[in-house]
Order: structure tokens, then C-alpha cells, then sequence
């Protein structure tokens, strides 16, 4: 191996045993000479025992004595480095990594790993990879060890010439895919040469003999959020009601006490539920400068929606009164008041703030909820949704106007009359 540090990507990670230098080392070096000279001179014949550096002898074996100190002392030192978890840095590629890369000293095969408690890891974590046999899962995990921010894919070919169309054919059976993702397909790995060239090193390692793997960097499109939406469903039927009373169906909710509100397009009936009028509906107005077709947007109960702040209310005709707030658009809460007291058709009335006006109460809300008038006590009611917001506004804003307004029905909106039918037919089994 070579001894050249420039030869390694990284100076800390170099395998080559470098040789112990300082003024320690060559006094070791010195005494132990010393020691093995004295040995030699003690089994020389009588004739090669001259303590003079002089003779051409003597100084053979002072340089062997170098030598053999030398190489004594490093051995000692390798003894010491029986356990890879405490093996000195420069020692322990010869003690573990050339086990795992046994080709690492052709071509400067060894993987070039930053740090020394990292290159530790890595090397014994190889170690049990290889125990597990040469497994696409083995695989990725290997690569994985190189950059642990990168999420490692094996693809096996195989399996895809198993199905028609794959594009994939008998000369893909060995052939492996490697996907490498990093930053969720945005970037390449980190230092992506160094990074390529070690995979082709642990896959030398940990692949089957006989497999073949192309390693691939993948790329993601991103794009923002577009746009941001909510899609609701509301599915309703009719058939059963439409059955029981009129199968031609509700044609419009007439009234007179409608009323025009300030911004002017918003139209409001407080003795009326709208639950059955649909956005896309027609409101005529049949009175006044307003006189004219409207077309519905949408139906709200409160005129603004929740308002955390306790605003009064009375209520007709029962009178209760007290501080209510609206908790959602179509709910509004009093925890001192008992709504169960009030009767069918109960109009309350918001004394002040944005949604301040008169709502026709709906239903009880929580554990004794249902229709006003026949169940209680509740805290909460849920308001009717008498208000109809319009696609145009209104000439003026004003109360006591006739109208009109499409319900949606399955069945025919506009009457027809029939005569001369025997209805009686219909019920004979």
C-alpha cells in the first residue's frame, strides 16, 4: 500500500501505517537495539565480539538490529489493537478493512470516509451486512451508509420482465437498479463525485458475483399550492315526501313581509325558513322600485356569521331575554338560558353588534335537542336560514315587500291541472 497521504482523499482516513516518529520512538528504537546487539555478541564466536563500530560486520548488525527493533516495536503496537472499537486509525485498515475490500490496495480502491469515529462505524456495520449474504437489502443499506440524508431504492429488473409491456426483456434478468434521492429529489448527495465512486466500492463489496447495478440519481418536479379549495357534497331526496303529499312537488314559498337589508343585496324573511331554496333560484320581487327576478347565490342564517362577543336578545313571543354568542354561522349560545322554554316558530331578536336583527329559531341543540317548542332544556339553538343573498343589488333597501322565491323539488315546479282522472284507481290492490 501506498504511504503517500496525498494519494487519499482524506488525510484522517489514509490506510497506509504510517511510521511511529518522535523522540520516544527513537529511544525505544535505541534501547531495544542495544538490547539485540548484546544478545548477538553474547552467541558470536570469539572472534566477531569487537565493541568497535568499525568492523564491516559490526555495522551489518547494527543495521539489522534496526531493523528487527523496528519491526518489533510495531508489532507490539498492533498487538495492542486487538478490538476495532479502540484500534488506532492508522491500523485499522489493516486489521478490519482489508477484510471487507480486499481489492482496496489496486487502484486506490478503498471507500473514502470523512472522520475516524464515522469510518469506524462504517467499517463494522459492513461487517455485518456482508453476514447477511449479498440481498437487495443488504445493498441498499450499504449504499445508505455513505450519506445517511438519502433514501436508497433497489429496483430489480426481474421482476418487471415478469410483466407484458415492462419494456424490460431477458438481457435485464441481472440487472439492478440504485435510486439515490436526497432532499426529497431536489439535489445530489452530498460531494456526488466522492459519493459515486464510494458506491462503486461498497457495491464491489456486497453485490452477487453475477449482478450488474446502474446507479441513478433521482429528480423530482415540484411545483406550490395552485390554489386552495374545499369541496363539500349535499345530496338530498325527495321521493318519499313528494310521495306522501303532492308528487308534483312545492312550485315557490310566497310571502309579503320580505325585507330589502341596508348593503342591498340581502334579502330577509325571519317568519320563513329558505332551507329548500337552492343557489341558482329565483327571488321576484312583485312590489315597490325593487319590483323584478333575483337570482339567489347563496342562503345564510346569521347576516355576518360568529361573533365571540355577548350581545342581548328578546325573544317573541315567549319574552326570554338575556347575552347570547354566535358560535358558528348558523348557531348561537346562552349558558343561562334554557331555549326549551320557547314555542314553535320563536323569533329572536340581537339587540346590537354585526349580526343584530330578528332570526326565527330552528332546533334545540345537545343531549334533549330537536324542534323548538316540543324538547328542552338547551343552552344552544340553531337558527333557520332566513336570509337569501342576491346576485345583484336591490334600487333600495326597505320591509313589507311581496315576493316570491323558486323551492328546489324533485317533481314539476309549474301546476297543472288535470280533469276527468278517477284518483280512486290508484288505491286498489
Amino acid at each position: 500500500m501506498t504511504t503517500d497521504p496525498l494519494s487519499n482523499t482524506y488525510l484522517q482516513q489514509n490506510p497506509a501505517p504510517y511510521p511511529e516518529t518522535g523522540q520516544d520512538q527513537i529511544t525505544k528504537v535505541r534501547a531495544l537495539v542495544d538490547e539485540i546487539l548484546a544478545e548477538f555478541t553474547r552467541v558470536l564466536p570469539s572472534n566477531y565480539v569487537s565493541q568497535v563500530p568499525g568492523p564491516f560486520y559490526n555495522l551489518q548488525f547494527q543495521a539489522a538490529a534496526e531493523r528487527l527493533a523496528t519491526f518489533q516495536l510495531t508489532a507490539q503496537e498492533v498487538f495492542r489493537d486487538a478490538d476495532y472499537d479502540f484500534t488506532r486509525p492508522e491500523f485499522l485498515w489493516e486489521i478490519l478493512g482489508a477484510l471487507i475490500f480486499p481489492a482496496a490496495g489496486i487502484n486506490n480502491g478503498q471507500p473514502s470516509i470523512n472522520g475516524d469515529i464515522t469510518y469506524r462505524d462504517f467499517l463494522s456495520r459492513m461487517v455485518l451486512l456482508l453476514l447477511q449474504g449479498a440481498t437487495p437489502e443488504t445493498v441498499q443499506e450499504g449504499v445508505s451508509l455513505l450519506d445517511g440524508s438519502v433514501i436508497v431504492t433497489i429496483v430489480e429488473r426481474f421482476l418487471g420482465t415478469r410483466k407484458p409491456g415492462s419494456g424490460w426483456g431477458p438481457d435485464d434478468a441481472f440487472t439492478f437498479d440504485v435510486d439515490v434521492e436526497a432532499g426529497g429529489g431536489t439535489r445530489f448527495p452530498t460531494d456526488p463525485f466522492l459519493f459515486q465512486a464510494n458506491i462503486t466500492k461498497v457495491l464491489t463489496a456486497l453485490k452477487p458475483a453475477h449482478a450488474v447495478y446502474d446507479v441513478r440519481n433521482i429528480f423530482r418536479d415540484t411545483f406550490g399550492p395552485l390554489f386552495s379549495d374545499t369541496a363539500t357534497w349535499s345530496l338530498t331526496q325527495y321521493h318519499y315526501d313528494d310521495f306522501r303529499r303532492y308528487w308534483l312537488g312545492t312550485r315557490s314559498i310566497v310571502g309579503t313581509a320580505g325585507a330589502i337589508l341596508t348593503d342591498r343585496t340581502l334579502f330577509s324573511e325571519p317568519t320563513r325558513s329558505f332551507a329548500s331554496v337552492r343557489a341558482g333560484g329565483t327571488l321576484v320581487l312583485t312590489t315597490g322600485l325593487n319590483a323584478g327576478a333575483y337570482t339567489v347565490v347563496s342562503l345564510l342564517s346569521f347576516i355576518y356569521g360568529t361573533d365571540t362577543v355577548q350581545r342581548a336578545y328578546t325573544t317573541a313571543p315567549s319574552g326570554l331575554s338575556g347575552n347570547c354568542t354566535v358560535t358558528s354561522s348558523n348557531t348561537l349560545t346562552d349558558s343561562s338560558q334554557n331555549f326549551g322554554l320557547a314555542v314553535e316558530d320563536e323569533i329572536i331578536t340581537i339587540l346590537a353588534g354585526p349580526n343584530a336583527g330578528s332570526y326565527r329559531l330552528d332546533r334545540l341543540l345537545g343531549p334533549n335537542g330537536g324542534p323548538v317548542g316540543t324538547v328542552g332544556p338547551a343552552i344552544s339553538v340553531r337558527i333557520s336560514p332566513s336570509t337569501l343573498r342576491l346576485a345583484r343589488r336591490a334600487f333600495q333597501a326597505g320591509t313589507g315587500i311581496s315576493y316570491e322565491v323558486d323551492v328546489d323539488r324533485l317533481g314539476m315546479t309549474i301546476p297543472q291541472s288535470v280533469l276527468g282522472e278517477d284518483a280512486s284507481e290508484q288505491f286498489i290492490l
